[in-house]
């Protein structure tokens, strides 16, 4: 019947639609109540009009002429009224697949397959093996020889296009298909779509082939990183609104920049789109990466230098390695490694420098036969070593008991020059030639800002002018300078509460309690390192035969500690894990970056009783490196006038360059120019030139971005100061080789939370059946004008006709 209502309307519908229901109206709004009110209208004017008709005329023929007459005037009303006719169709529309092939360098890497799973896995995509085999069969020679060393792409394309599996045309037999390769989130590229009427035909028979996915031949492995979840996220936002049956991703599993994938999970559910993984790679290749290097930037010449290498390793339980540190190509450090179960470990290495200069500080690890990558072994920094003084200006009130030990220490130390003041002390000692203390504080910029490092101890805050407290805020803040304070029972830190120098602290003090308030305790307090602590070189005191952690536990307690809370954003190193206070534990160390410079607070004033039982050793090496790493700063930059600040040394390739510089005039007034020429320069000698504009509202301050070059050692300066310089390091992304092995379990968890499934080579036959099929319909509304249709006049005429003939034949008018 709808065939036929198509076919007298002069209608037409798209191809594959049916009709489910029918619906009219008048294009003028005119209900039926009224159409029914106008045919009985119509039907008292024509029945008082023919009851005048001749007698002899029979009653059936009068019935037959009123209703014909009846119907030719409602036909001609309907010409008015404009009845339309509304088909309810519904059409049945494919599904779309979207399949996603990691293009990473990650997918590059190839896997030594030793293991007989692993070969039968890599013979059966590359069409060796039968694909429901299973992975108990003895491959030949010939076979092994082939399939034991292809690259994971090489593996992915021969699972495409193996004809024993038939993946993508099944696939097409049942959905539309989308291809995309993906691996940084925003370079997801579409590169092919197959939908059913695009699917070639051969002797009139449709029939997707292999020869309908030409982009498989193309898949190569160029990104620099994997974003899984914001390559997931993007083809979802593009696809957003059509049946999808799912995500077919093909991948190592490998995330390692933006969106967790597993952060989708909820949308995914929400959109019903599951997500179907094909596992490419192998789960504990051998590999040895190295992975960090801990060094500081600058050290003195004679220093004891200690490095933190980093080294990760997967399928060598049992193994030995040996870890090598190298400056400038020279062998300097050497440790003898072993492997346990996949995870990481950090090896400490120790060596004195012994020449000044700037230095490649290499770490590496000499690469196996049998390791998957022998590319990430390596890691590289770059170190400055110099001859020169660390300038200290030590503050101190009375010579209470931490003030002689530091001070003998300091004394003592040949990379230490220190001018002391003691405010409690006798004038005349300032006064002899030569001598190392002070009569007052500095009362200008230019004279402290000859120093690198201000500790201050157990300070009166009247002891200082407001200016000068001031001098010592900007000092810090604007001049990278470091200032470290020594915790005092009468004044540090707790008089300085709402003083310049009080802002300088990585902590803050409890509202009701004031200076001096506490009395020392006779209970014993056993220090804590923090998570952080424990990892900071300047509170490492191991000598190679003892654990760092296990020196602070033999160390002796302490029996005081200033009530002090941490700052938000500052780094906490110590603790008093026995005083539990409103933002954790109380700090006994505590560190923050305070404008350019570093601040260090130290909460006790028995620091001195570390030397118990082994005299200066320890003490001395903790103030040593407290000094040292406080100074580093101030001779990264070298001139104090010229402040470079860069946000790291070391860079990726593409990486923005942030550099901050702060330029000021021999009398220490802001440097007033709009621009400055800053200056790149490589390891031949290149130059590049890099604009820095004036910050608004920060006298001297420049500001320059901009993106790291090609891989290699670079230094940058500034044009008015071209001997101060700061020295950073490109390398090549290497985030995709950080983890070399196919992360099995992340496609596992999304797979089944999102309804979908993982597979292996050993089941990638069932992939096809497994992915699920809805019935998925689009309705329409197809409308046909019926008082505009050749059926319609044809009525009419019929009409007029049929009346005309019988009133012929009843000899009327």
């Amino acid at each position: 019947m709808d065939k036929w209502i198509l076919k007298l309307t002069g209608s037409t519908v798209e191809a594959g639609s049916k009709t489910v229901g029918y619906e009219w109206h008048a294009v003028g709004g005119v209900g039926v109540e009224y159409l029914a009110l106008l045919l009985v209208a119509l039907l008292a004017v024509v029945w008082v009009s023919y009851r005048w008709m001749p007698a002899e005329l029979s009653p059936a023929r009068k019935g037959i002429l009123i209703v014909l007459r009846v119907s030719f005037l409602l036909l001609l009303v309907g010409v008015l009224l404009r009845p339309v006719l509304t088909l309810k169709l519904e059409r049945e529309i494919r599904q779309t697949l979207l399949v996603l092939l990691d293009t990473s360098r990650s997918m590059a890497i190839q896997d030594p397959r030793v293991s007989g799973e692993d070969l039968n896995r890599a013979a059966i995509a590359m069409g060796r093996l039968d694909p429901k085999a299973g992975l108990g069969i003895d491959l030949d020679a010939g076979t092994t020889a082939l399939v034991g060393n292809v690259t994971r792409t090489n593996i992915l394309q021969g699972a495409l296009q193996n004809e024993r599996l038939n993946l993508l045309p099944e696939i097409a037999e049942r959905f539309d298909v989308v291809g995309f390769t993906f691996g940084l989130g925003t370079q997801v590229k579409e590169v092919g779509q197959v939908s059913w009427d695009s699917v070639s035909e051969t002797n009139g028979v449709r029939k997707a082939t292999l020869d309908d996915f030409p982009w498989v031949n193309h898949i190569n492995a160029v990104h620099s990183a994997t974003a899984m979840g914001d390559s997931l996220r993007e083809v979802l936002n593009r696809k957003r609104g059509q049946p999808l049956a799912g995500i077919w991703v093909a991948s190592d599993g490998g995330q390692n920049t933006g969106t967790q994938p597993r952060a989708l999970i909820q949308e995914l559910k929400e959109a019903g789109v599951p997500l179907y993984f094909y596992g490419v790679g192998i789960t504990s290749p051998r590999d040895i990466i190295v992975t960090e290097m801990s060094a500081p930037p600058a050290s003195f010449l004679e220093d004891e230098l200690l490095v933190k290498v980093r080294v990760r390793s997967q399928g060598l339980a049992g193994e030995n390695a040996q870890l090598v540190l190298t400056l400038n190509g020279d062998k300097v450090a050497e440790e003898t490694v072993t492997f346990g179960p996949d995870a990481e470990q950090e090896i400490p290495l120790r060596f004195q420098t012994t020449a000044t200069g700037d230095f490649e500080l290499r770490a590496s690890i000499e690469p196996r036969e049998d390791e998957t990558d022998g590319d990430n072994n390596a890691v590289m920094r770059r170190l400055r070593v110099l001859d020169d003084k660390i300038r200290v200006l030590f503050v101190e009130q009375s010579p209470r008991w931490d003030y002689r030990y530091l001070q003998a220490v300091l004394t003592r130390d040949r990379r230490v020059e220190v001018k002391t003041l003691l405010l409690e002390g006798d004038p005349a000692l300032a006064r002899e030639e030569g001598s190392p203390y002070l009569e007052q504080f500095p009362e200008n910029k230019k004279d402290l800002f000859a120093y690198d490092v201000v500790v201050f101890g157990d300070v009166d805050p009247k002891s200082l002018s407001v200016t000068q407290q001031e001098n010592l805020n900007e000092f810090v803040s604007r001049f990278g300078g470091a200032f470290v304070m020594i915790a005092g029972r009468q004044h540090s830190p707790l008089g300085y509460a709402e003083t310049p120098v009080g802002d300088l602290l990585p902590v803050e003090f409890p509202q009701v309690t004031t200076a001096g308030s506490e009395e020392a305790g006779d209970k014993a307090i056993y220090v804590e390192l923090t998570s952080l602590g424990k990892t900071d070189p300047m509170l490492d005191l191991s000598d190679g035969e003892t654990t760092n952690d296990s020196l602070w536990e033999d160390l002796p307690p302490i029996y005081w500690v200033a009530p002090v809370e941490r700052k938000p954003g500052a780094e906490v190193l110590m603790v008093d894990p026995a005083v539990e206070g409103e933002h954790g534990k109380r700090p006994v160390i505590a560190r923050h970056q305070y404008g350019l410079g570093q601040v260090l607070y130290v909460g006790t004033d028995n620091t001195w009783r570390w030397r118990r039982n082994v005299g200066d050793l320890y003490y001395t090496r903790f103030w040593g490196q407290v000094n040292q790493r406080m100074a580093q700063q101030r001779f990264v930059g070298a001139d104090k006038r010229t402040q470079i600040s860069l946000n790291s040394q070391n860079y990726l390739t593409g990486d923005r360059v942030r550099a901050y510089v702060r330029l000021y005039q021999e009398g220490y007034e802001p440097w007033d120019e709009e621009t400055v020429r800053g200056v790149v320069v490589d390891g031949d000698g290149a130059q590049s030139d890099q604009l820095l504009k004036a910050v608004a509202g920060q006298p001297g301050l420049f500001f320059a971005e901009f993106a790291a070059p090609t891989a290699g050692q670079y230094q940058f300066y500034v044009a008015p100061a071209p001997d101060t310089k700061r020295a950073f390091t490109v390398v090549e992304a290497s985030l995709e080789m950080a983890e070399t092995a196919m992360n099995a379990q992340l496609m596992e968890d999304l797979a089944k939370q999102t309804g979908g499934r993982f597979f292996r080579e050993e089941n990638l036959h069932e992939l096809v059946d497994s992915i699920k099929r809805k019935k998925v319909t689009v309705p329409s509304r197809e409308e046909v004008e019926l008082w505009a249709t050749p059926l319609y006049f044809l009525m009419i005429l019929l009409v007029v006709t049929v009346e005309w003939v019988i009133r012929k034949f009843s000899h009327l008018k």
